[in-house]
């Protein structure tokens, strides 16, 4: 009862200086023992890189040369994935993924908090870095509050977007073989997916 109060007492402490969620999402890492904390430690990682290496093409980088962008945007894909651990980085991927079969419904739900967790503190980190460096904010999908005020066209181009994302993932992993090569050029074609469909459905995250 005491250690319950404690934790009660630190949690309200702390979650004014904390973004909203990201309290739960932490605790959620330890379910099961911790045995799904390195699957919520690749997703957190992996967010917070990928969100900090493709957002900023475009922003920071290659701001005057679409080709720069493009190749930066793609060498974040690769170094979030790798560096990361093999991430879905996206809620999206990891429902698909468990609907399939490829991972239990825990594992998924860990990692869907983990990816969670990482865009709660990226977004706030690098809004932090731009505003000590002066440069531009880096931004996320948004619909417009006054002629699409219920996020239809939001909703859509997400739907759209994910769908689309979905097929790609499951044709270059699944269906396609590079060879030696397999990896690398895989990841390189998923990153141009990315892009292309970011470029195509803004509103879409």
């Amino acid at each position: 009862m005491v250690f319950t109060s404690l934790l009660s007492s630190l949690h309200k402490t702390i979650s004014p200086y904390l973004p909203p969620g990201l309290a739960t999402c932490l605790a959620s890492a330890f379910i099961s023992d911790g045995k799904y904390l390195p699957d919520f430690l690749h997703e957190f990682i992996g967010t917070l890189l990928m969100v900090g290496l493709t957002f900023s093409p475009g922003k920071w980088i290659g701001t005057d040369s679409l080709v720069v962008a493009w190749t930066a945007h793609a060498a974040g894909v690769i170094a979030a994935d790798r560096i990361g651990g093999g991430p879905h980085v996206n809620p999206a991927v990891s429902v698909s993924m468990w609907a399939l079969g490829k991972c239990s419904y825990t594992e998924a739900y860990v990692r869907t908090t983990g990816a969670m967790a990482g865009g709660l503190v990226a977004f706030p980190l690098f809004k932090l870095v731009a505003a000590t460096l002066g440069w531009e904010p880096l931004g996320g999908p948004e619909f417009d509050p006054v002629d699409d005020e219920e996020g239809i066209a939001s909703g859509f181009s997400e739907f759209a977007a994910m769908v689309l994302l979905m097929i790609m993932i499951y044709a270059v992993n699944w269906e396609l073989d590079f060879g030696k090569y397999h990896y690398w050029i895989k990841q390189t074609m998923t990153a141009v997916g990315i892009r292309y469909l970011i470029e195509t459905f803004p509103k879409a995250g």
